[in-house]
C-alpha cells in the first residue's frame, strides 16, 4: 500500500477531462505546468489555482505546513486538537453572545489550568474536588451561550459538501466544495476563521480526543502495534510522536500551550490556499487577496534541527493483545527529492501491487501463509527521512515468524532477479492509474495542496511519472542492498494473548 505521498501521486495526474475535451490532454505534466496558476500573497500565502471543468463548482483547501512532527513532548498532540478547536468558531461565529461567553472562557481557562496542574504535579491536593465541581459548573453556564457546529450549518445552507479537516505529521488541511458563486463568503469565514479562532469548549473536546484515542489505539491490537513500531524506529526525530498525542500528555495538554502552537506555526508563510475548479483565476486572486492579504505575518517558526541517528542493529519487538497476529517490518531510508525515493515506489508496486505481485503471489496465493499483504513507501510522513515498511497478517495457524521469513525471501530474489519486464509493468500499471484514478476538482486540489505544502512544490505532481521511468534493474538493487539489510530493520509482532488461554 502506497500511503499518503505515494498513493496521491499514484492515483494522480491526468483526468482534467471534464471540461477540458477528453483526448485534448496527452501530457498531463505540461497540461498541469500551462494551467496551473501560483501566486504568493505580500504576507508570505500561497495561492495555487486551477481552472477547469464545466460544473460552476470549486474545491476549496487551506493547508499548513505543520504536523505533529513539529511537536515536543510537552506539546505532543497540539496540532491534532488544534484542527479540532478550528471548527469552534470565532467572536462571532459560534456565539449567541461572545461579551457574556468570554467572561465564562476565561475562568474556565483559569480553573482548568489550575486542575491540570495539580492533577500532574500533586493529585492528592484537596483543593481538587472543589475545582472539579467549579468547572463543571462554569461548563453548564457556557453551554447556552454556544452555537454547536457553526460552519457545517452555514456551509450546509450554502449547497456545501465534503467540510471537514485532516492533521498528519507532515500538515494540516481544511477543505470543503462550494458552488463558484459562493467564493466571497468561503473567504470571508475561513480567513475570519484562522484570524480570531475561539477555543471554545476546549477541555470538553480534549476529553473527547481521550476517548478518540482510546478508540484507534488501546481498543486496537494493530494500533498499539504501529504506535510501538513507529516509536521504536524513530529514537529521536519527532516522527516517533502519535499525531493524536501520547495516552499519558492528552490529559494534560495546555490550552496556552495549544493557542501557542497556533501562533507560532500558523503561519502565512507555511499556508497554501488551493482552489479548483471552473472559475475565473485573476477574479478568484482578487478575493483571496481581499480577504487573506490583511492576515499579519509572523516570524518563521524553527525548524526542526535533530535528525535521526543511523541506526546500528536490527530493533525488534512484541505487542501481546486479543487480537489477530500481525506483522510489520521497515527500514530506514531517505525522502523525496533523492532519487532513491522514487525508486522505492516501484519496489512498492513490483512487491505489492496487485494479485501478480510478488509478496502477495507468494505469501497469499501460493503458499497460503498469509491473508493479506502490503506495503507503504514513506511512513509515516515525507518531509523528513523515513521507512519503507511491509505489513501482514497472518493466516490462522501460521507463526508471524515463519512469515517474516517468507518475505526476507522474496526480498533476497527480486534484488537478484528482478526483470525489465517486471520494472515496466509496474510502472505502466503507476501510470494507467494516473490516467484512470482521478476525475475530480477535489482530488485535484488535494494533491496540489500535499505536495506543494509538504515539498514546497507542486510540480511534484508533474514531474513524478517523468522520474518514476527512469528506474532500472541496477537502481532497484541498489537501494536494496543499501538499506533492505538486517542492521537497518525494525521488526514489530503483534502477538495474540488469546493462544495461551486457549492451551
Amino acid at each position: 500500500m502506497r500511503k499518503i505521498k505515494t498513493a496521491l501521486v499514484i492515483a494522480c495526474v491526468v483526468p482534467f477531462l471534464a471540461g477540458t475535451g477528453y483526448g485534448e490532454i496527452r501530457d498531463a505534466g505540461e497540461y498541469l505546468n500551462k494551467n496551473v496558476v501560483e501566486r504568493k500573497l505580500k504576507n508570505g500565502i500561497t495561492v495555487i489555482m486551477l481552472n477547469r471543468g464545466y460544473t460552476p463548482t470549486l474545491a476549496f483547501e487551506i493547508s499548513f505546513r505543520v504536523g505533529s512532527s513539529d511537536e515536543n513532548y510537552r506539546t505532543a498532540g497540539a496540532a491534532h486538537l488544534l484542527e479540532h478547536m478550528l471548527f469552534k468558531g470565532t467572536d462571532r461565529l459560534g456565539t449567541v453572545d461572545f461579551e457574556k461567553e468570554k467572561v465564562i472562557l476565561d475562568r474556565i481557562e483559569a480553573v482548568g489550568e489550575t486542575l491540570d496542574r495539580l492533577r500532574l504535579v500533586n493529585p492528592g491536593n484537596m483543593m481538587i474536588p472543589g475545582l472539579e465541581k467549579e468547572l463543571k459548573e462554569l461548563q453548564g453556564k457556557h453551554s447556552p451561550l454556544v452555537v454547536n457546529s457553526p460552519y457545517d450549518k452555514l456551509y450546509s445552507e450554502n449547497g456545501g459538501v465534503g467540510f471537514n479537516a485532516s492533521t498528519s505529521r507532515d500538515s494540516t488541511g481544511y477543505y470543503i466544495e462550494l458552488p463558484a458563486s459562493k467564493l466571497d463568503l468561503w473567504a470571508r469565514i475561513e480567513s475570519e476563521r484562522l484570524r480570531n479562532p475561539i477555543f471554545r469548549e476546549y477541555y470538553l473536546e480534549r476529553n473527547n480526543v481521550i476517548q478518540e484515542r482510546l478508540m484507534r489505539y488501546e481498543s486496537s491490537g494493530t494500533g498499539l502495534l504501529f504506535e510501538q513500531f513507529l516509536s521504536q524506529a524513530f529514537t529521536a526525530h519527532p516522527y516517533r510522536h502519535p499525531t493524536i498525542g501520547w495516552e499519558s500528555n492528552i490529559p494534560f495538554l495546555s490550552i496556552r500551550d495549544v493557542r501557542n502552537f497556533y501562533r507560532t506555526y500558523y503561519t502565512p508563510s507555511r499556508m497554501t490556499i488551493t482552489i479548483v475548479g471552473s472559475q475565473d483565476v485573476e477574479k478568484t486572486f482578487g478575493v483571496v487577496e481581499k480577504y487573506f492579504g490583511g492576515m499579519e505575518s509572523r516570524p518563521v517558526p524553527p525548524a526542526i534541527t535533530i535528525a535521526e541517528p543511523p541506526q546500528r542493529g536490527e530493533k525488534r519487538f512484541t505487542v501481546t493483545f486479543e487480537s489477530s497476529p500481525y506483522i510489520i517490518v521497515g527500514w530506514h531510508k531517505p525522502t523525496y527529492p533523492r532519487v532513491d525515493d522514487y525508486t522505492f515506489d516501484v519496489v512498492s508496486e513490483i512487491l505489492t501491487g496487485g494479485d501478480s505481485s510478488r509478496l502477495y503471489k507468494t505469501l497469499v496465493l501460493d503458499k497460503q501463509l498469509a491473508t493479506s499483504v502490503e506495503s507503504w513507501n514513506g511512513a509515516p510522513g515525507s518531509r523528513y527521512d523515513n521507512l519503507f515498511i511491509i505489513y501482514a497478517a497472518p493466516k490462522n495457524g501460521t507463526a508471524p515468524q515463519d512469515m517474516e521469513k517468507a518475505v526476507y525471501e522474496v526480498l533476497e530474489d527480486m534484488m537478484k532477479n528482478v526483470t525489465e519486464d517486471e520494472i515496466h509493468k509496474a510502472v505502466n500499471k503507476m501510470e494507467s492509474q494516473m490516467v484512470f484514478g482521478l476525475s475530480s476538482s477535489k482530488q485535484i486540489a488535494g494533491l496540489l495542496s500535499n505536495y506543494q505544502t509538504v515539498f514546497n512544490d507542486w510540480h511534484y505532481v508533474s514531474s513524478y511519472l517523468e522520474n518514476i521511468k527512469k528506474t532500472n534493474i541496477e537502481d532497484i538493487r541498489t537501494v536494496m542492498r543499501k538499506y533492505i539489510k538486517a542492521e537497518n530493520r525494525i521488526v514489530g509482532i503483534l502477538d495474540d494473548s488469546r493462544k495461551e488461554k486457549k492451551q
